[in-house]
């Protein structure tokens, strides 16, 4: 296993996934924009020893260390806060959208759900993963059908216009 710097290590607890591929992305974006060279010259070395490791072991090292490290200060930045009210809530992690993808705002889109993926033969997901989608009309029927086949569990439901989302029950603790 790699061994990381307090300051990739904090990095890491503030991305929003755990895969390798969309970990490598956002840590790319984060080094194609900041003006700060430290934090420019942090992301570039995580990278490299991101891209070093396998998909497996990539993701259970983000996991471990969103799960259980500890910043050294208060929270200062709103990545910070994110990543400490996801720690400490214990709320499953979602693959899927984001909850502020852009996907929420194509006015083609009028459906969110988040559901747990029973089933291998599931055409999206992995068994056992909890997800989260934005979905047109079309997709939101699939969705059913793959519910009836129990490939998977709709376990919320929010219909979506111009991105504002009106769920069918608000007492879902997810």
């Amino acid at each position: 296993m790699i061994t990381l710097t307090e300051d990739e290590k904090r990095m890491v607890f503030q991305l929003e996934g755990c895969r390798r591929y969309d970990a490598i992305q956002e840590i790319a974006m984060l080094c194609r924009y900041t003006h700060d060279h430290d934090k420019r010259a942090t992301a570039e070395n995580l990278l490299k020893k991101l891209q070093e490791l396998s998909e497996d072991d990539c993701k259970e090292l983000i996991c471990d260390i969103q799960r259980n490290y500890r910043l050294p200060w208060k929270a200062r930045t709103v990545g910070e806060m994110i990543a400490m009210a996801r720690q400490e809530s214990g709320a499953r992690k979602m693959e899927g959208h984001d909850i502020m993808a852009l996907e929420r705002f194509d006015p083609e889109v009028t459906h969110m759900i988040v559901f747990d993926v029973l089933s291998r033969e599931s055409p999206i997901g992995d068994k056992g993963h909890r997800m989260r989608l934005f979905l047109t009309e079309v997709g939101y029927k699939k969705a059913l059908e793959n519910q009836g086949k129990a490939f998977i569990h709709i376990l919320n439901h929010a219909e979506v216009t111009q991105g504002y989302l009106r769920y069918d029950q608000t007492d879902k603790n997810l």
